[in-house]
């Protein structure tokens, strides 16, 4: 397990160890996700990160305790992300992780929420099947999601998120606009934020591989947070790959991430993100998709029997879950 270490005094510089984390990387950062961290990890792990950092975030479930079991167990490095009021749990997360675990050495560095989960479709569905599709001089690939919504059941339940949520939105919906990124050469850019990295460093231009396999260039100067963050709805692309976004889940859930706040936001910022208008906006998805099952389920199945075989593991599993359930049942009167 790796705590917070004091924080540099510039945490958007690149550091860490010389012989850092190499290969395909992910990162997320975490707060009261507890069921759900194990099919997370499970499935990144299957379809072939070498390493997987995830940072707890003053979880009040036990995902920190899951965290620490997996971590012992050598699935994944657990980072706990003392956050102090007023910083962005994700972006203090992501600079302590990058400068104690040496993310600048990277192959390919990728950033995902705990309810976002990559599917590539091309090849064997492996992360290095679509790095494979990147030219040399490719620096980033840019991937849109698809939005899955919820069920007619409003309570949580035990089971995988993305067999219990099949519906999804269309592919050309808005709430399709955002983006995630792989990056490389990481230690050229001054932050990694959750959507991609930014602060470039470099005199040459940028060249972006899109999931349909179309490129484009971004200027040195450009401002990455802009053009890697959203893009219009008639630009939103599919193809390579892209990242499934399970948004709500059940309404219980959600009501429990309102509660709990945004790792996007300062700490003790009400959310105001997380409304009811959004809940029902994703809710309305009716298109039903099980491709992602199709490619990966049998896979990810696999990693998570075989985790979950860990008796320590299955102990913080269990306990996360009872936690978690007596948090929605503190807010739900079903």
């Amino acid at each position: 397990m790796q705590d917070q270490a004091t924080p540099p005094d510039d945490p958007s510089a690149p550091g860490g160890p010389a012989n850092g984390a190499r290969g395909h990387v992910l990162m997320c950062s975490m707060r009261d996700e507890g069921p759900f961290v194990l099919e997370f990890v499970a499935h990144h792990r299957a379809i072939g990160f070498d390493r997987i950092f995830i940072a707890s975030n003053d979880c009040r479930d036990g995902t920190d305790l899951l965290l620490d079991a997996l971590d012992r167990a050598g699935a994944i490095t657990h980072y706990r992300n003392r956050v102090k009021p007023g910083e962005l749990p994700q972006h203090s997360a992501y600079a302590g992780i990058r400068r104690r675990h040496g993310l600048d050495a990277a192959d390919w560095l990728m950033v995902l929420d705990a309810d976002e989960f990559l599917d590539v479709t091309t090849g064997g569905g492996r992360v290095q099947d679509l790095t494979a599709q990147a030219d040399a001089g490719d620096d980033i690939i840019m991937l849109n999601p698809l939005t899955f919504g919820t069920s007619r059941d409003p309570r949580w339940q035990l089971g995988l998120v993305t067999e219990q949520f099949p519906l999804r939105l269309p592919a050309r919906h808005g709430a399709n606009r955002p983006v995630k990124t792989l990056a490389r050469g990481v230690g050229r850019f001054r932050q990694i934020h959750n959507h991609s990295v930014v602060g470039y460093r470099g005199e040459d231009a940028l060249t972006v591989l899109r999931a349909d396999g179309s490129r484009f260039a971004i200027p040195p100067g450009g401002k990455l947070w802009e053009v890697l963050r959203n893009v219009p709805v008639e630009d939103i692309r599919h193809g390579l790959a892209h990242y499934n976004h399970y948004a709500v889940k059940s309404l219980a859930s959600y009501l429990l991430r309102h509660d709990r706040g945004r790792g996007a936001a300062p700490k003790g910022e009400a959310n105001a993100r997380h409304t009811s208008g959004y809940f029902d906006r994703i809710a309305g998805a009716r298109i039903r998709d099980t491709g992602f099952s199709d490619r990966h389920g049998t896979a990810l199945r696999a990693e998570y029997a075989r985790l979950l075989a860990i008796p320590e593991v299955a102990a913080a599993q269990a306990e996360t879950e009872r936690r978690y359930g007596a948090l929605i049942a503190a807010i739900m009167d079903y």
